[in-house]
Parts: C-alpha cells; structure tokens; sequence
C-alpha cells in the first residue's frame, strides 16, 4: 500500500526542511555506477527505531548505500510505502511520480500493529516489489542480491509480481489483487491449517480422536467383572500406561490413514542424526545478544500481555485433549487423599499455573457441569420410578455415579504471569458460570507463589478462607517452555511448596528435537548449551529432553511418577509437507 500524500509538518509542528530531488540524488549515489545516477530509482525510508537496528532489512540496504535514511522531520517527494497507505501502487499513474520523485518505506514494527494481516512484507521485500511492479525489476533485483532469501522472494512471487506489472490501471491492479486473494483463501480452506493456532487444534483432534479409539478397544478387551479390592491398583496402571497409548497414536493413526482410499501422503520421515546437528550448529553459531538476552527477560511479562492484549483468547484452542488423562489423576489424588486424610469428602483443590485464558481448565469445568446436569436429570427419573423396577433403578443410579463426574465441586486456582491473560480468563469464567479464582503470579520470583495465594481472593466454595490452599493437583501445560532456564527450578520449587503430600503435578511440553526447534533460524538461540529460543514476539520457548526434566523434578523435591516422550505427526496437505512433533508428558508428585 502506499501513500502519495506529502507530508507539511514535522511531529511536533516543526517546519519540514524542504530539499530538491537534484540534492536528495547528490546524498544518493548507487554504488559502483556514478553514470547511473540519474537511471536508478531514488528509494529511502524512514526508521521508527521500533525494530532491532541488526535485523532490520531496510537498514541493512542503508549500509549497502542503496536506500538513503530520512529524518523524522524530512519530507519525501516521490511515493511512500507504509503498513497502512490506503491505496494501491498503480503502473499508469505512479510510475513517473516514482522516476521523478523516488520510492521510499516506512520502517516499524508489525508487533505494535494489531490490525495488519500476517502476510506482511519487510522493508527490502516492499521497496523491490514496489520497484518490480513500476517497472524496474534490475534494481529490485540489486536490492535483493544483498540478502540470501532474496531471489528466492522474486521466485515464489514472480507470477503475482509481473501480474500487477502488467497491469494499466488502479481498477487492473485491484482486480489482480481480488483474483490472488481468492485463490489464497481458497488453498486455505482445502488446508489442515496454515496458522499456529490452525494447526495446534488439529493436533488436540487428532489426540482426542486416537484416545477415544484407544478406550474403545480397552472396553473390548477388558473382562466383564472385577474384583472391588482391584480398583485402585486398575486406575494407577492406567495413569501408568496413558503416555505409553500417545506413544502409539503414529501407528494407529498410520493404519487409518493407509485404509483410507484417498491418496495420501507417506508416513513421515524422521530428521537424521547429521541434519540435526547441522541444524543446531547453524543456531548456536549466531547466538542472541546478551543485551538483547537481559532485555527479553527483563520485558517477559510485557511481552505476554502483549501477546494476548493482540491476540486475546482467539490463539490458543481448547485442550479437550486433557480430558483422560486429567480424569485418571484426579483417581490417583482422590486415593491418595483417602489414605492421608481422615475427612475424604473435602473437595479437591485444583492449581493451574500459565492458566492463559484458560483453555485447559474452563472447557474440563463445562464439561464437568454438562455431566452433573445429566446426572440429576437421570436421578429425578429414578426416583418417580416405580417400586416394581426398584432393584434396576437402585443398580443403573450406582452405574451413573461411579461413571460421572470426578471433579465432584473442586475450588480451582489458576495464575499467570499475564494481567491481561487474567482478565480474558476472568471474563470467560463469569460468562460460563464458572467459579475460579484466578489471579496475577510470577512463578520465576522465590515464595512468589505463597504470597499471590495469600492476597488471592478465596473461591466461593472455599471454607478455609484464611489458611494457605494446599492441592491435590497442579497442572503445568506449555509452561515452563516458556521460562527462562535458571528460573525453571525456582517455578517448580514454588509448586511443590503449594502440593499437599502425594499431591499431583500433571506436565505436558515440547521435547528436544521437535520439529518447531528445527525450524528456528539465526540470532533466536539464548544459550550454546541450552535449547532455548527467543520468538519474534518476544516470548520464549525450551524443548526438554526426559532426563533433564526428571532431573528439575528431583532438585524441586518431586518424585517422578512418569516421565516419556510422546511423539505426533502433523501434516499441513496444502504445503504437501509431514513432521513429526516430539513432546514430553510426566507425572510428578510431592513424597509423604
């Protein structure tokens, strides 16, 4: 997009100072060519200083001597390229402005745009698409022969490119436009999913769906009776074998797919040994600064709300997929709590720790409501029943109660770093009728946890309103991902503190070597020695392998009940493309 308006005034109202295009083009002399002078076209961009001056490709070019650096209160007199010009770049109109005037950017950041598409162009991309589409695609060329993705721009776009080109006016080019974008949205739709968050919803389908097949076929298999004293020791094996189940979820999910008529793409192939290593050697060999390290860390909080603040509770899908194994250690802690406690009938205690807008705990909550409401419907048709059938009615309402809820009315905490995380989780809860205390915690500080619990409004179930909650369950899903290492320890610490003995932490995270640790490129790496990653967005990311994360739990005083990789493959049909995620699910409780 593009803006031909010219700017009169500086930002504070000072008088612009007004140059001609004879002396801009004295500053700006391309390299190389002094008779060119007068043939190039005169690009430029101003910098908001908004983005990493090293990253920054517009700046790169001004090094180069290719692109000429405005100052704030310096006019322009040819085209200006900005993220949100109101109108398109036309060949009839705009190409003699462009050779009279030049082509210039404005430079910001696209994090602090909130309404701007994905698809969005860096400097060098919107200067040489600009510079291609007007005609002159030698020097867009130049421009992109000073960074290694540059032709491979030019490749992937080309057909759009000298589509626009070859366009006479606005109404042509719109049109084009309208065309692309259709044939977009359309490759969209037949996708799995092109988005994180697209994506990151299949993925809790595909487990949902594997774990209903795997229930199915226990329920097969299983023998028509059981003894009472065999309960319990049932449900731990349970607990115990449901990462062993996710473990098989490829193979299963391969057997479907080869019985499927429908051509389809081969099973993934797992990255070798040496792709992997020249991977990470490519990472750790361009490493993150250590002022830029201070100052994400130190801007953690600020980065997550705003995370949320752009995206609000649109990013992240439910987590349906939970629902087994929440289920199975809820068992586990109400058996424990039966041993260590004389009043087994309190309600459960319930922590989510990085509880974000609450796409773990609110759908379990709602579901557990739906059931309980099934519950008492099918209790009142039992006791209008006759007393001919008394003797069903006593045996179907026992059947109903050991099947139904096992939440039973639990008073659930959660917390996050996040202010603005927890007013979206605030705001969902009260419209679900949902009772939740839900506060502000940063569980890297020492004893951070204690204290947020003890400023934390207590829930209205609770009849302990004064005294420090102890739980029976902690949940830590795609959390301590998202930590700096050396505070991984203290969060863990502050959890155990808070776990009544034989409580239970239920944790589920990205393990080493999954296919999005892969994917980061230069200048994203913290740590030589640690995976550990900075996003674009600011926020953090850690990929754990299983004996690291036992160790955390042990130096933190959790006992490790199980500890695997469970490993998922996804495939994205419009790209053609299958990978394999690897991630890590453990079970961790505080000893008596």
């Amino acid at each position: 997009m593009k803006d031909k308006r010219r700017p009169q005034r500086g930002f504070k109202g000072q008088q612009r100072s007004h140059r001609s295009i004879e002396e801009i083009r004295e500053d700006f002399k391309p390299p190389d060519s002094d008779e060119a002078t007068t043939s190039h076209i005169i690009t430029a961009m101003w910098d908001f200083e908004q983005c990493d001056p090293r990253r920054c490709s517009g700046r790169k070019l001004v090094r180069f001597g290719l692109t000429r650096l405005l100052r704030m209160n310096e006019s322009f007199g040819g085209i200006v390229l900005t993220p949100t010009g109101t109108c398109v770049l036309s060949p009839e109109t705009d190409r003699e402005i462009m050779a009279s005037g030049g082509l210039a950017v404005v430079d910001c950041s696209w994090a602090q745009l909130e309404s701007t598409a994905f698809r969005r162009l860096s400097c060098a991309e919107a200067l040489a698409a600009g510079l291609y589409i007007l005609g002159q695609p030698d020097q867009a060329t130049e421009l992109l022969d000073k960074f290694g993705w540059g032709h491979s721009f030019l490749e992937v776009n080309e057909e759009r490119l000298e589509a626009y080109a070859a366009c006479s006016t606005t109404a042509d080019v719109l049109e084009a436009q309208r065309k692309f974008m259709s044939e977009a949205d359309a490759k969209q739709r037949v996708s799995s999913g092109g988005s994180y968050a697209d994506v990151y919803a299949e993925l809790d389908k595909a487990i949902s769906e594997t774990e209903s097949s795997t229930d199915e076929s226990e329920a097969e298999t299983e023998p028509g009776s059981a003894s009472p004293g065999s309960s319990n020791v049932q449900s731990d094996e349970r607990a115990c074998t449901t990462t062993r189940e996710c473990q098989s979820e490829t193979e299963v999910e391969g057997k479907k797919l080869s019985e499927s008529s429908t051509p389809l793409l081969p099973p993934v192939q797992a990255p070798t040994e040496e792709e992997i290593n020249q991977t990470l050697s490519k990472q750790v060999a361009t490493l993150v600064s250590q002022f830029e390290r201070t100052k994400l860390l130190r801007e953690a909080g600020a980065n997550w709300n705003r995370f949320y603040k752009r995206n609000g509770t649109r990013f992240f899908k439910d987590r349906h997929w939970t629902k087994r194994e929440f289920s199975d250690l809820l068992q586990l802690t109400r058996s424990s709590q039966t041993t260590s406690q004389q009043d087994s009938t309190c309600p459960l205690c319930i922590l989510e720790v990085g509880c974000g807008v609450g796409n773990f705990v609110l759908p379990l909550l709602e579901e557990e409501m739906q059931e309980e409401a099934v519950q008492e419907v099918a209790g009142a048709s039992n006791d209008n029943a006759t007393e001919d059938h008394s003797t069903d009615n006593s045996h179907t309402t026992e059947s109903t109660d050991s099947g139904g809820s096992v939440l039973g009315s639990p008073r659930i905490y959660a917390c996050d770093i996040s202010e603005q995380a927890i007013h979206l989780f605030r705001d969902r809860a009260t419209s679900s009728g949902l009772s939740c205390c839900a506060f502000v915690c940063d569980v890297t500080k020492p004893d951070a946890l204690e204290q947020s619990l003890r400023n934390a409004a207590p829930t209205v179930e609770s009849d302990v309103s004064d005294s420090l909650p102890q739980f029976d369950l902690v949940t830590l899903i795609f959390v301590l991902s998202a930590l700096e290492p050396l505070s991984m320890p203290i969060c863990l610490r502050n959890i155990a503190s808070v776990l009544k003995p034989g409580g239970r932490l239920l944790f589920r995270d990205y393990g080493l070597h999954d296919h999005s640790q892969l994917r980061f490129g230069r200048s994203t790496r913290l740590y030589p020695d640690r995976p550990s990653y900075a996003r674009q967005d600011g926020t953090l990311s850690y990929f754990f392998s299983v004996e690291e994360l036992t160790e955390l739990f042990t130096q933190a005083g959790l006992s490790v009940h199980h500890c695997d990789y469970v490993y998922k493959q996804t495939t994205n049909m419009a790209e053609r493309l299958a990978v394999r995620r690897v991630f890590v699910q453990a079970v961790a409780y505080r000893p008596f």
